[in-house]
């Protein structure tokens, strides 16, 4: 299993799965952050979070998802 996709970490290494998820939900809003023009995400920014999130056992991708909107609501982005 990797530890990185595309240079960003995936904490695969860490055993304290809430600390786990807040992390790479973490990436994942600051990779949006990044890649974010006119409050909106670019082409590039979505492929990154979306491979990202893609390299991120099944098992833990609901939980992530919540965790990466609630981080983006802390950050004010929008989301539906």
């Amino acid at each position: 299993m990797n530890n990185e996709y595309k240079g960003f970490p995936l904490f695969n290494d860490i055993e304290d799965v809430a600390l786990k998820q807040r992390n790479r939900a973490v990436i994942m809003a600051n990779i949006a952050e990044k890649y974010t023009k006119a409050k909106k995400i670019s082409l590039k920014g979505a492929s990154l979070i979306i491979g990202y999130f893609n390299e991120v056992p099944l098992e833990d991708r609901k939980t992530l998802e919540a965790k990466f909107t609630e981080v983006m609501k802390e950050r004010n982005y929008v989301t539906t």
